[in-house]
């Protein structure tokens, strides 16, 4: 039986005795590619980057689930953000040294942009101390990792990363979303870039069972009152749990992005369906 501690109402799998497994290379599951996960092969060749990446992959329940078990699709889908962010990087004249990926699981993002970019500095944090311990054990020394917490608080220097994203991160804070990207813009070189992914009015409009948010809400009691009707207002908060933290889905509209979170970092713009259950919201720290 699980012991509660204090530091997972602030944080997740907080004790030190989880037990990481790993899959072989994703050279070994080539044959689950069905097609369904793709990037630019005119940029990156598919062999190419499969024979630069030579770490492990997470098991299905190291990555929460994710793609079940075609581990292939897993695998490329952080390739195809990857190059959805570098596309935009090059048409927009941005230029990346130093990188933090938020919520960074179990390196999904991370791998690629070690093993397939240039980029120096690498770091990647994340809420479950889990997925740090993987990426600790089984990706290389030059991508740094560390636990953060649900506080809006972030152990880096004023100013020191050019890019930072976060997927599927904005969709679970119930509380103090603002004050994160406070910290987002304290940590942001001037001229740096918040790629933030979020549910949006498309998500809540277009959803259906099947959709993983929507499967999601289907178990939560007050899911019916809204379900068919439009977004009821600029930030509809679904919480599971009043006493830990990471046990809600939020949707919000985005008139609400533009005017609180557009306070905070300049507003560039918004890409739906990328990916394509939500929508990213772009961001710019004002300076030179």
């Amino acid at each position: 039986m699980q012991v509660e501690i204090w530091e997972d109402y602030i944080s997740l799998n907080s004790r030190t005795d989880y037990a990481s497994k790993s899959l072989g290379p994703v050279s070994q599951y080539l044959h689950q590619a069905d097609g369904t996960v793709v990037w630019d092969t005119d940029r990156l060749a598919v062999q190419v980057a499969v024979e630069r990446d030579t770490a492990p992959l997470p098991t299905t329940e190291d990555r929460e689930g994710y793609y079940g078990d075609n581990h292939y699709n897993f695998w490329a889908s952080g390739l195809r953000d990857l190059f959805q962010i570098t596309d935009w990087c090059d048409a927009n004249g941005v230029n990346i040294d130093s990188y933090l990926d938020v919520g960074c699981a179990s390196g999904r993002l991370l791998r690629h942009l070690h093993y397939q970019t240039g980029i120096s500095s690498i770091v990647g944090c994340d809420i479950n101390r889990a997925h740090v311990d993987w990426v600790t054990r089984h990706l290389p020394l030059a991508i740094s990792v560390f636990q953060n917490t649900s506080i809006p608080t972030l152990p880096l220097a004023d100013g020191s990363v050019d890019f930072l994203s976060a997927f599927s991160v904005m969709t679970h804070i119930e509380s103090f979303d603002t004050t994160w990207l406070m910290e987002f813009r304290r940590i942001l070189r001037p001229g740096g870039i918040a790629w933030l992914t979020f549910h949006s009015s498309r998500t809540w409009a277009e959803m259906t069972p099947g959709w993983p948010i929507y499967d999601a809400l289907a178990t939560h009691p007050d899911f019916s009152k809204f379900r068919g009707k439009p977004l009821a207002s600029d930030r509809l908060i679904f919480r599971w749990r009043n006493q830990r933290s990471y046990s809600s889905n939020v949707f919000y509209s985005e008139s609400y992005i533009r005017r609180n979170w557009g306070r905070i970092l300049e507003f560039i713009e918004v890409i739906p369906c990328q990916p394509s259950f939500q929508d990213t919201a772009i961001f710019r720290k004002a300076g030179p």
